[in-house]
């Protein structure tokens, strides 16, 4: 019985990272943002939960949160941004977000091939 759950645990987790995965996949890329008067302007999503944003290398996560797709990208804080329907924007997700990186948003740049190299 112990093993059958220990098997059953195994492939939730297994399925989870899966999904994460996935999620990275259509995420990777760079995001220009739209807040033409912040400090921050792109952050690179990369495989792996690499990221690039503010001339340094960052770390992110997907998640989802009643019923919206949430990426959050950990830097000085963690700045917190919804998935727009169409994926191509991510919008800010909170107060801080909003306030130390973009009032409007960020777009996806298809013409840019920005990579973490790290």
């Amino acid at each position: 019985m112990k093993k059958t759950f220990g098997l059953m645990a195994f492939a939730a987790a297994s399925l989870m990272v899966a999904g994460s995965a996935s999620a990275a996949d259509w995420l990777q890329g760079t995001y220009v943002n739209t807040d033409k008067d912040s400090l921050m302007d792109e952050a690179v999503f990369c495989d792996g939960g690499k990221a690039y944003a503010g001339m340094a290398h960052r770390t992110y996560s997907t998640e989802m949160r009643d019923g919206k797709q949430i990426v959050v990208l950990n830097s000085n804080g963690k700045f917190t941004f919804i998935v727009a329907e169409d994926g191509e924007k991510l919008l800010p997700g909170d107060v801080f977000t909003k306030e130390w990186f973009t009032k409007t948003g960020l777009k996806k740049d298809h013409n840019r091939k920005d990579t973490c190299n790290w």
